[in-house]
């Protein structure tokens, strides 16, 4: 049976509202293994240390938890067709990089949270994120198009479904998706990420809803942990 990796992006007190809609809706859809992509301090105004109960609540959810960058600001002109200026890493130096990876991973481990794999935002690295991350712990990360695993350096193909929020791109978005789900379908790994803001718009929620109860009857649910453990299901993808 083929696989799929569902994850919830930006996970933060700065969108309390949409992350509790957003496991509203899996829990609805039957979704009982997902991942949790947080960024500490969401555009340095939400730094988890000031709000514990939302950390304690995510814990409680008892799903694998992920890093999603710092603070989910910054990147450049030329990803511009991926993002606007969330492309965190994109641009940075290698001290920059290191430092903003130090923090974020320090203020997870503040409430003992461990995690060993990476999601940089808009999935865009540079040329030092990946050195860095393996010298901090990190043993994978992930990116739009393949998942590599750092400790083999094996890479993974694993296409990701995905709205966009961007005004110019949304509505495009609502249209596009339905068609890869589609045709992504002879990957063995397929990855749907939820972002927080798709929640705001009643149009995606019910997309979600139809492709979350599509894929759990043709998919199994995975998580990157599973995947990447030495008797996984790594070696099989």
């Amino acid at each position: 049976m083929n696989l799929a990796l569902i994850e919830l992006h930006d996970v933060t007190p700065y969108y309390y509202e949409e992350v509790s809609y957003a496991l509203d809706l899996l829990s609805l859809c039957g979704v009982e293994k997902f991942s949790l992509l947080i960024v500490p301090n969401f555009r340095d105004e939400a730094p988890l240390y000031k709000y514990p109960q939302f950390v304690k609540a995510m814990l409680a959810t008892n799903q694998e938890i992920v890093l999603h960058g710092f603070n989910h600001r910054g990147g450049s002109l030329k990803d511009i067709l991926w993002t606007y200026r969330e492309g965190e890493f994109s641009d940075l130096c290698l001290y920059g990089t290191y430092t903003k990876l130090y923090k974020a991973k320090e203020m997870l481990e503040t409430f003992g949270i461990k995690t060993e794999v990476f999601v940089p935002p808009a999935w865009i690295g540079n040329p030092f994120l990946e050195d860095v991350i393996y010298s901090l712990g990190f043993s994978a990360i992930a990116y739009r198009g393949h998942i590599k695993n750092l400790n083999t350096d094996m890479s993974y193909t694993s296409p990701v479904i995905s709205f966009s929020n961007r005004p110019i791109l949304d509505n495009f978005s609502k249209a596009l998706v339905p068609l890869l789900f589609k045709l992504f379908k002879r990957y063995r790994l397929l990855r749907l990420a939820i972002h927080t803001r798709d929640l705001r718009d009643r149009k995606k929620v019910k997309l979600w809803r139809f492709l979350l109860s599509k894929v759990k009857k043709i998919r199994r649910l995975v998580s990157y942990e599973e995947l990447l453990s030495k008797s996984g299901l790594a070696f099989a993808l």
